[in-house]
C-alpha cells in the first residue's frame, strides 16, 4: 500500500477514534474533527495515478536542432542534482512518517485515557464533587486530545506535500533521463555516419 494512504488512513481512524471517546450529546461535531480529505490530491501523490498521457504512453520526440543544441555536462548535472535532491525529500519523508507514527501511538494512548475518564465520570454520582472532579479530568485530557489531534493533522499535510514533491522531482528526472537517452542515441548514430 502507497505510504500516503497509510498515514492518511491512519489519520482518520485516529480521529474517528477521538470523536466516539469524547461524543457527548454536546460534544465535537464529525466536521471538526476528521482531516479535510481532498481526493484529487491524495491521487495526485501517488506517481502511478498522474495523468501525463506524454510521459507514460509516448516516448518524447525531440527537435533534431534542440538536441544538438544540449551540453551533456550541463544535462548530467542537471540528473545529478535531481536525483540528490529526490534522495534529501525521501529522507525528510522517512523522519516524518516516523515523526507521524509516533504522534499517532501518542494519540491512541490519550483517546485510551479520554474513554477512561468518561467512564470514571459517568459512574459518579450526578452533581457530587467526585463526579464534578471526574467531569473537569476528563475535559481537560478531550482538549489535551484535540490539541494533539491538530498536531497530528498538520503532519498529515507535511507528509503529503513530501510525497507530492517525490513524486514531481522523480518525474521530472524521467523526462531529463530520456532526453539524455535520445541525445546519446543522436552521437551514436552520428558516429556511425562519419
Amino acid at each position: 500500500m502507497n505510504t500516503s494512504f497509510r498515514f492518511l488512513i491512519l489519520t482518520i481512524f485516529i480521529s474517528l477514534g477521538f470523536i466516539t471517546s469524547c461524543n457527548d450529546e454536546d460534544t465535537i461535531s464529525l466536521e471538526d474533527e476528521i482531516p479535510s480529505v481532498n481526493n484529487t490530491n491524495i491521487a495526485s501523490t501517488d506517481p502511478s495515478s498522474t495523468d501525463d498521457s506524454t510521459t507514460s504512453t509516448e516516448t518524447p520526440l525531440y527537435d533534431a536542432d534542440e538536441i544538438d543544441k544540449i551540453n551533456p555536462e550541463e544535462l548530467s548535472k542537471q540528473i545529478k542534482e535531481i536525483g540528490e535532491k529526490i534522495e534529501t525529500l525521501e529522507r525528510e519523508s522517512t523522519r516524518n512518517f516516523y515523526e507521524y507514527s509516533q504522534m499517532a501511538e501518542s494519540q491512541k494512548k490519550i483517546l485510551e485515557s479520554i474513554k477512561i475518564k468518561k467512564m470514571i465520570m459517568r459512574s459518579k454520582f450526578v452533581g457530587s464533587k467526585e463526579q464534578k472532579k471526574a467531569q473537569i479530568d476528563f475535559e481537560d485530557e478531550k482538549r489535551f486530545g484535540k490539541e494533539k489531534l491538530k498536531s497530528l493533522r498538520e503532519k498529515n499535510i507535511i507528509l503529503n506535500k513530501l510525497t507530492k514533491s517525490i513524486a514531481e522531482a522523480k518525474k521530472e528526472k524521467e523526462k531529463l533521463e530520456k532526453k539524455q537517452e535520445y541525445f546519446l542515441k543522436r552521437q551514436k548514430e552520428k558516429n556511425k555516419l562519419n
